[in-house]
């Protein structure tokens, strides 16, 4: 009896661990996992020479976080990094300067080198060929095909790199009606380098052209060219052709305009070449519904034909009459239109968004004592054709016969 009570008491302790266990499991939230483990980056800042620089100030950072050390003496730190992130190394000295921050991907333990170099500094001096100071205009350096300074000049022509590294650079400036100036300078602690613009101009040629039709047509139209500035010029583009003198390195908007026909834009860049640019257009849309007669007698049918802009015939066109839709042009843009009522009633093609002006159609009755006739104009029997020939040809035989007998 005492072994099967011990017995009993063991799987009731049992039995509570269990739901124990299971309620804390129960607690922990859907979806958690695992804190994710840092790992460390030994970084090593070196000069041009490759000895370590001591004292930097290291700043990583990454999604979320960061961290910031100070290397020893020999140019060596170490931080820890979230394992598997993209780290980006911002390093300062005294001294030194490094123009791009130094990005480690999925970082592990590893060791890191982040190169340095001397301090350096320059002005860039612009002026045009009369030696006056050109501002505005665009500077970049870059090593490697990679821009580590960019600015404008000011109203003295100057431009100041700030703090970059010493070291060889691509240089090139450049501004809106002057050619492009591109050289190699080196910059050293303290530098200046000056640089001379030539202004420039070439041939910017124009062609307007409507391209409603499968091999566009020129189009005789007017050409407005502006920049930046606001309008430059407007020409006819006679025979569809207009061309005039641009400044170079400029961008430009061209628009062709003309009477009936939409506005259509372009924005174009010119640089040192002459430059060719085709610009096409189109009517503004439009249904016109053109009703064979104006005056129809009650009882017939007047045919319509709805035209594009072009003059082309529009199929599929609505068709109402006061309002009330009547039916659809056929493939020839044609519809017969009956018209029941006396009076003026008016006649409207709808296709889509465009409507055409309505055209007013008189309803008549027909005259007294006449029977309804189409109301196209008909001729009358002495009209007939022939028949005045038949007259003279029975006088003639009259004529004949009469002599003969005398």
């Amino acid at each position: 009896m005492g072994d099967g009570v011990r017995g009993m008491s063991s799987s009731v302790k049992l039995l509570v661990a269990a739901m124990l266990v299971g309620g804390m499991l129960a607690a922990v939230p859907a979806g958690a996992t695992a804190t994710q483990s840092d790992t460390t980056l030994e970084v090593v800042v070196v000069d041009q020479d490759g000895d370590g620089i001591g004292g930097a100030t290291i700043d990583a950072t990454w999604d979320g976080g960061s961290r910031t050390v100070t290397t020893a003496s020999n140019g060596r730190a170490f931080v820890d990094v979230p394992e598997g992130d993209d780290v980006e190394l911002n390093v300062t000295a005294e001294e030194y300067v490094r123009n791009h921050p130094l990005v480690v991907t999925d970082a592990t333990s590893e060791e890191v080198t982040v190169d340095m170099a001397p301090k350096g500094r320059s002005t860039i001096v612009v002026q045009d060929t009369n030696g006056e100071p050109v501002e505005d205009v665009s500077v970049e350096l870059q090593q490697e095909f990679r821009i580590d300074v960019a600015g404008e000049t000011d109203v003295t022509g100057q431009f100041s790199t700030g703090t970059i590294e010493q070291g060889e650079y691509e240089l090139t400036a450049v501004k809106p009606g002057f050619f492009e100036e591109t050289r190699t300078i080196t910059i050293g602690e303290e530098t200046r380098e000056e640089v001379e613009l030539e202004r420039g101009q070439v041939q910017l040629e124009v062609t307007a052209v409507d391209d409603h039709f499968a091999e566009p047509r020129s189009l005789e139209a007017q050409v407005i060219v502006s920049d930046a500035g606001g309008q430059l010029a407007e020409l006819t583009a006679t025979g569809g052709r207009a061309s005039l003198d641009v400044d170079v390195n400029n961008r430009y908007t061209v628009a062709v305009e003309r009477d009936g026909y939409q506005r259509n834009e372009r924005t174009v860049e010119v640089d040192e070449s002459p430059r060719s640019v085709q610009i096409a257009t189109q009517r503004v849309p439009e249904l016109t519904l053109e009703p064979r007669n104006e005056r129809v007698v009650v009882g017939e049918n007047t045919t319509v034909r709805v035209v594009n802009a072009y003059d082309e015939p529009v199929a599929g066109a609505e068709v109402t009459r006061d309002n009330e839709t009547v039916g659809e042009t056929d493939g020839n843009g044609e519809l017969a239109v009956p018209i029941e009522s006396t009076g003026s009633q008016g006649l409207q093609a709808v296709q889509g968004n465009l409507r055409s002006d309505v055209v007013a159609v008189e309803g008549v009755e027909p005259a007294e004592g006449s029977t309804l006739t189409p109301t196209s104009t008909s001729e009358t029997v002495g009209d007939a054709p022939g028949f005045g020939a038949l007259v003279a040809l029975v006088a003639l035989a009259a004529t004949a016969l009469l002599a003969r007998r005398r």
